[in-house]
């Protein structure tokens, strides 16, 4: 006889052909993270600067007024323009070496000599298989993404700018050339220094096998996937960023390792502001990803991570997006899978309100390219439970620790089971290899920081599934958890055992999945689109 479980898999299975996309990206492998580090901010080094012809007057715009610390920055700015030999970032990197750092004055950065290369450059064709490699996953373009070498010999044909750290003539996969490099605006806010997407190239930014990059200090926008895109690399910063108006993602990490965002800022992104996917395989034993200090908001989503493993984020802000924190073992393709073990603590999650999924923007956006948008139109690139604080679905051995989650609609928390057959794996063996582990704890949910009632939906909303899940030390209003179910284990009775999904549960959820913004998006059934209505406040009878 079967057992329940796998029946509903396959059904699921069934149901469920293909999820929409995630991150398009070529087969790619984690770093040795024993052979790398966080870099520093190096002291030494060639200094490459870049300027527009308008960097004097903005220099002089920004630090006007006679105060010392003004006058003197404001002359060390003007001093560095007198240096300057590059009108475009990606001269600059073209001239780097290794250990060099790039500093951008303030200017306004469309790239015209790469948005002169044609997107999809057609001598790198797509039928050789030294530039386009199969993809089975839902990732592809036409079943094809773009291999290394793709990006190496029709250089800036995906990407405004790239940073390309390996050799292709070896195969190590490891950072050889323009490697510790720092790239820094100097403005006195990252706005200051606006590098502008054209809408069709991939990413703004893209830092490849560049072990030990900085990016520091700029804003990136209009990119039709990535605003910041680093990808296998072994040792980064990402620092004082935004990433906003981007299609897809504000700033995404993709299989790297030993890196930290810090006061990063996403918004307006049609996935989520920050995206650490594909993350460092610690195995609960390290974090080899940090995020502090930074803020996500007015997103589809505030931050997303398939196979986010490996990630402690903390001292941060998730608010007004439709969704403020998922991980998941969801989409296909990404190393990595099923993600396991990253911590949440001391967050702010509130206000995951917002809908992008209402009839009439799906319907443009399912009429209108990206290109012909206006320039802060968000169109929703991946689907979301509109309403949701921390959305977990196939996660493992995650802590949620001494957050404070509130105004969340539909619900604070949210965990549920994803079998492996919608990540297209169909081995009867892993079919429960989620979600188990998750430890809930020391968390506020309902309170503002004021400690006044600001309600979810639900605090938790749990479909039951996994072994080991637990919950203690949490806080609501009244001192009690708005719950489903409302005895949810505890951590010193060793958290759930041998609990399956309920299908009244998940049912519903199953339609959701196969949204897809062109061919199905608004699925019948599916109510996670419907902005659920905002919860009674009890403080307010």
């Amino acid at each position: 006889m079967r057992k329940p479980h796998l029946v509903f898999a396959l059904l699921v299975a069934v149901l469920i052909p293909a999820t929409a996309a995630a991150h398009p990206e070529r087969t790619t492998f984690f770093p040795d993270h024993t052979k790398g580090e966080r870099p520093t901010y190096p002291k030494t080094g060639e200094i490459l600067t870049v300027c527009k012809s308008d960097s004097r007057a903005r220099v002089n715009s920004l630090w006007k007024g006679k105060g010392k610390q003004t006058s003197r920055t404001r002359r060390l700015r003007l001093k560095q323009l007198k240096r300057c030999k590059f009108r475009h970032i990606q001269a600059a990197v073209d001239a780097a070496t290794t250990g060099d750092r790039i500093r951008i004055l303030p200017g306004v950065y469309k790239e015209e000599p790469s948005r002169a290369v044609p997107f999809n450059d057609p001598k790198c064709n797509r039928e050789d298989p030294k530039y386009w490699e199969e993809t089975g996953d839902s990732h592809g373009e036409d079943g094809k993404v773009p291999t290394y070498l793709f990006h190496w010999e029709c250089k800036n044909s995906r990407n405004l700018i790239q940073v390309m750290g390996d050799s292709p003539e070896d195969e190590d996969r490891v950072c050889d050339q323009k490697c510790d490099l720092l790239i820094e605006g100097i403005g006195r806010k990252p706005e200051d220094v606006l590098i502008v997407g054209d809408r069709l190239k991939r990413d703004v930014l893209r830092a490849d096998r560049a072990d030990g990059i900085i990016i520091k200090g700029l804003t990136t926008e209009q990119a039709s996937f990535n605003g910041v895109d680093v990808v296998e690399t072994n040792g980064f910063i990402v620092e004082d960023i935004v990433g906003r108006y981007n299609q897809n993602y504000g700033v995404l990490t993709f299989t790297s390792d030993n890196g930290l965002y810090n006061r990063v800022e996403g918004y307006g992104n049609g996935d989520s502001g920050i995206y650490p996917g594909s993350g460092p395989e610690g195995h609960c034993q390290r974090y080899g990803i940090e995020i502090k200090n930074s803020s996500s908001h007015d997103n589809v989503l505030g931050q997303s991570g398939t196979a986010g493993n490996g990630t402690y984020v903390h001292d941060s802000k998730w608010f007004n997006n439709g969704v403020g924190i998922v991980n998941d073992s969801f989409a296909s393709g990404h190393p990595g899978m099923p993600q396991d073990c990253s911590k949440w603590e001391d967050n702010e999650v509130y206000s995951n309100n917002q809908n992008f999924f209402d009839e009439g923007n799906q319907e443009f956006c399912k009429d209108t390219p990206f290109k012909d948008r206006k320039r802060d139109h968000v169109c929703p690139q991946f689907q979301s439970p509109v309403g949701t604080g921390f959305a977990f679905y196939g996660a493992n051995a995650n802590v949620i620790r001494n957050n404070k989650i509130w105004d969340n609609w539909r619900s604070g928390y949210t965990l549920f089971w994803v079998p492996a057959a919608v990540r297209g794996d169909q081995d009867p063996g892993k079919q429960r290899d989620t979600s188990h582990r998750n430890k809930i704890t020391g968390n506020v949910f309902g309170l503002d920081l004021a400690g006044k009632p600001s309600p979810n939906g639900k605090d938790v909303f749990w479909d039951e599934q996994g072994d080991g899940n637990c919950w203690e030390g949490n806080k609501g209003i009244g001192g009690k958890l708005k719950a489903d179910p409302p005895n949810l284990p505890t951590c010193d009775s060793g958290g759930s055992a041998g609990a399956v999904s309920k299908p009244e549960k998940i049912g519903p959820e199953i339609p959701c999945a196969t949204w897809d913004p062109q061919e199905n998006p608004n699925p019948p059934g599916c109510t996670w689109f419907t902005t659920p209505p905002k919860p009674e406040n009890p403080g307010r009878r």
